[in-house]
């Protein structure tokens, strides 16, 4: 404790994230032989969730070279291929079971790196004691260590989300061609996993105008990206054309969570109150379903237009929030949610209150409130949230070490 003591702070802060990092990954690689296939939220024999789904995703693509989801006999684009095609390159190599296992280190290893990247971008935006806070405050989320346990795409789509905001403030504050160039793949890459990522460029137009860039530099950097952007997805949309011969940018779902997202508190006890006629195929039923969603809106928004807005703001960011990603319930749940509630007050405080509001920090609110409101038209629900929860933890970290909270602060402090 003594040579700790005599080290500088920034040695210190190194030291502790060192071991906040080793134990974090040590405990969620245990979780996954410890839980084994038990936080599975389908069946292996019936195929009757999200994760099972996938897994029978891989299992066919490597078996019969299809692309599916619902029904193994048809190609989809129900989902987009990015999970599918991670989960199939680890069955490849360690089989089919064994591929499983080793996708769950794998995200294990990502959530490590992710950890690292909080620090790197809380660092930046505020400094190395916010950045180890928050990062400690990460490692105690009790919905990190669930999520490495489950087969979705949250765990890489978060490491990639932060990657690629790291790399964007570099790339804002240097005019980088490379680090634009390489925001460019990053970002794609999350395309392939989540396509509400897709409108992401508009918080970076939004950062130019405040940054000044010239006409000539957004067009210039925004060519690159579209270019980078087209030549990633290419395989993607040349599939889904000759597939289903027509032009697809990302998915069409039956199922469609913009029509679940017409019922207010998803109540459908009452009916649709709508005519709707399942389609032929899953394409046909995607556009019947958003068909009779606009039709809900049109009909019950002028009923009630109050009630209808109330929903499509408080009401949805409400279910988005409400809870932390963590689906046991009967594993320790009421601290969780307890420490998830506390985190989204000091968090909603520290962006309220903080005095130096630097672009940095407004980029970060902004990617917050992007994914708030991105999600709105939608079925919106906790998982959701969970990819950006470690930036609230950063804006929560900041409270903890703010003066207004000095006995707390001095808890965290060396």
């Amino acid at each position: 404790m003594n040579k700790l003591k005599d080290m500088s702070e920034e040695k210190r802060i190194n030291i502790y994230l060192i071991i906040i990092e080793i134990v974090f990954i040590s405990v969620a690689i245990f979780s996954i032989f410890a839980y084994g296939d038990s936080l599975l939220l389908g069946s292996l024999e019936e195929f009757n969730n999200d994760d099972v789904k996938y897994i029978r995703s891989a299992w066919n693509l490597i078996d019969n070279n299809i692309l599916s989801y619902e029904n193994i006999k048809e190609p989809t684009v129900y989902i987009m291929p990015g999970l599918t095609l991670v989960l199939s390159f680890f069955m490849s190599i360690f089989g089919k079971i064994n591929g499983i296992v080793a996708f769950k280190i794998f995200q294990a290893i990502l959530q490590g790196i992710s950890l690292y990247l909080l620090f790197l971008i809380g660092k930046k935006v505020f400094n190395s004691k916010v950045a180890l806070i928050a990062c400690f405050m990460d490692a105690l989320y009790a919905a990190e260590i669930y999520a490495t346990n489950l087969i979705l795409m949250e765990v890489i789509f978060k490491c990639l989300l932060l990657l690629l905001i790291y790399i964007s403030i570099y790339a804002i504050e240097k005019k980088s061609l490379k680090l634009y160039v390489l925001g460019g793949i990053v970002w794609t890459t999350a395309c392939l996993f989540r396509p509400p990522i897709a409108a992401y460029p508009l918080l970076i137009l939004i950062m130019w105008i405040k940054n000044r860039y010239s006409f000539s530099e957004m067009v210039k950097y925004t060519m690159v990206v579209t270019t980078i952007f087209c030549i990633i997805m290419a395989p993607w949309w040349i599939r889904n054309y000759k597939v289903f011969d027509r032009v697809i940018l990302f998915t069409k779902s039956s199922g469609n969570p913009f029509l679940q997202g017409t019922f207010v508190n998803y109540d459908q006890s009452k009916g649709w109150g709508v005519p709707y006629e399942k389609g032929k195929d899953a394409l046909e039923s995607d556009e019947n379903e958003i068909k009779a969603g606009l039709e809900r809106l049109k009909i019950y928004g002028k009923k009630e237009p109050l009630k209808y807005i109330a929903w499509y703001t408080l009401g949805k960011t409400f279910y988005l929030w409400r809870a932390p990603f963590y689906w046991i319930a009967n594993i320790s749940y009421i601290p969780v949610i307890i420490y998830h509630h506390v985190i989204l007050y000091l968090a909603l405080y520290g962006m309220i209150k903080h005095k130096d509001k630097s672009l940095n920090l407004k980029f970060l609110i902004m990617v917050v409130v992007y994914f708030n409101v991105i999600y709105l038209p939608y079925f919106t629900f906790e998982r959701y949230a969970y990819p950006i929860m470690p930036l609230v933890i950063l804006f929560a970290a900041y409270t903890v070490n703010d003066r207004r909270y000095k006995k707390i602060g001095n808890y965290y402090s060396y």
